[in-house]
Formats: C-alpha cells, structure tokens, sequence
C-alpha cells in the first residue's frame, strides 16, 4: 500500500463532560479536532492536528495529542485556559450543549490564519472542523487561494440559522462538503436531502457527505450526483461525542487515498462505530494503541 496522504485536521481542543439522563458526570478530554486526527490515524492515515492549546491542558489531552503524531509544543497557544463544554443527554438520544465559558473565549481558542503553519499548505488535504463560524469561514476562503490541498468542510449546526448566505460561500470554497442532516436541511432550505445535495454540488464541492447517524449517509459527486445511501451498523453508543468528527477524518483519510466518496463513507462509518464505544476519545485512543484499523 502507498503511504497515506497527509492530513491536516483542524479545529479545538476541549474537555467535556457528560451528563447522563440519571445524573451521572463523566469528564474526559476531546475536540472535533482531536477526534478527527484520531480517527485518522485508526483508519490508516498521517493526520497532523491543528488546534490551539490553553494554559490548563490535563496530561491526558496532551498523551492524546501525542498519539495523533503531533507535538502537542508544536501547536499554537493561548494564554487562556481550554474550552469546557458541558453535555447532557435525554433518555431518548437528545443532547444540550453548554459552552461553560461563552463565544467569545471559543472563538479565541479557534485557529486563525495566523496560526497555520506553512508546510500545512503542502498536505494533500485539509479539514475544516466546526470551530466558531468566523474562524471557520475566514479560514475557508483564506485556505481555499493558499493551497491545493483537498479542503474539507464540516460546519456546525448552531450557527446555520441567520448565517447561509456566509455559509453558502464556504461551501463554495471546499471541496467535500460533510454537513449532517440538520445542517444540511437548515442551509439547503428542504427536507429533501436529494434536492439539498444536488444544490450543494451546484455550488463547486466535488463530493458532498450528508451524515444521519444511526441512518447511514447519503454520498452524491460530480460524476453520479444521485445520491447514494452508505448504511451503517447500528450500535448502543458510549458517548456520541466526536462521533461526526470521527467519521469526517477517517472518510478525508481513505477519499484521499483511494478518490472512492463510497468507500470513503465506509471507513468513516466504522470508525464513528468505534469512536462512540467509549467515553471521549478513550474508544479512539485504545484503538491506535492497539494499532487497530477499520474492516475493509
């Protein structure tokens, strides 16, 4: 096999706590960022991560940083103490964000053009995780004159609503578009996931991902732009945290390697299924450990 492209996941760090519907608090260390390059490496990739640190990062987020192959002294700092998020779940799968310490402090613990580091910009590709919609689309537009590095986009659904016209811009300046299917109705403006995608597609992304859990994904291109359904084996998840985020590096590691957007949606599936069989990035982390890969 050839050596894997690389790629560069970008996004945050954190640390979480999960609140379950009986009361029970779990805190563990995690990041959209973090969880992608981890689930790149699982799926066979060389992943660099691009996140900026806090003052108060445990240990344990730097171990996990280190497993990904990434210097945790090579990232960029703040003189702020990390992002904590506190998510509480419902009985039937439901959960509720809350950024303990606001917007502003999230959006300074996001990455900046400032913060890319130049040979970033030689990687085959590129992921844009959910950071704060600023940063994210100013790094979109400022990425997409930069590189020619496949760019990979994965917005967040809280800031959709009042922000598509700055969003359909971003998608314009991505090359794979991997929304959910809240973000992509909510941007697209229709429950129709196929119209939604084809509208996408219209505007520049070669591929266009559209996640639903439990459901699989649909995966439409350029060359077959009627969507395709990927299933996906049902699990009782752990932790859903990161499983989106797990899933987009691992589909940017193999649609890299191989150009396939339908095996691509496979790898990304099964490394979800892994990354929600534990708390935090814990199920991830055994797994490039244990130098564990995804069936193929």
């Amino acid at each position: 096999m050839t050596e894997s492209p690389t790629l560069v996941c970008v996004g945050n760090l954190t640390v979480d706590e999960a609140v379950s519907p009986t009361g029970e608090r779990v805190e563990s260390v995690g990041g959209d960022a973090l969880f992608a390059a981890l689930a790149a490496r699982v799926a066979g990739g060389h992943p660099v991560l691009l996140a900026p640190l806090g003052t108060d990062a445990p240990p344990a987020l730097l171990a996990a940083i280190r497993l990904t192959g990434t210097d945790p002294e090579s990232l960029p700092s703040r003189d702020l103490p990390l992002i904590r998020n506190v998510i509480r779940y419902d009985d039937v799968g439901g959960r509720v964000w809350e950024l303990v310490r606001g917007e502003e402090h999230f959006e300074a613990l996001s990455v900046s053009p400032a913060d890319v580091p130049a040979e970033a910009l030689t990687a085959a590709g590129v992921l844009l995780s959910a950071m704060a919609l600023r940063p994210q689309l100013e790094l979109a537009a400022w990425l997409r004159t930069r590189t020619a590095a496949t760019i990979f986009f994965d917005p967040q659904e809280d800031y959709v609503a009042g922000h598509q016209a700055a969003l359909t811009d971003a998608v314009r300046a991505c090359d794979v578009f991997l929304p959910s299917e809240i973000e992509a109705t909510a941007l697209a403006g229709t429950a129709d996931l196929e119209a939604a995608a084809a509208a996408f597609l219209d505007l520049g992304p070669r591929v266009v991902v559209v996640k639903r859990a439990e459901a699989g994904c649909l995966v439409a291109t350029r060359e077959h732009p009627v969507p395709v359904v990927v299933p996906t084996d049902v699990v009782a998840p752990v932790d859903s945290t990161g499983a989106g985020d797990a899933f987009c590096g691992a589909f940017a590691v193999e649609y890299l390697r191989s150009g396939d957007a339908n095996a691509a949606a496979r790898i990304g599936a099964a490394t979800a299924r892994i990354a929600v069989g534990g708390p935090g990035v814990s199920a991830l982390l055994a797994a490039v450990d244990a130098s564990s890969g995804v069936p193929r």
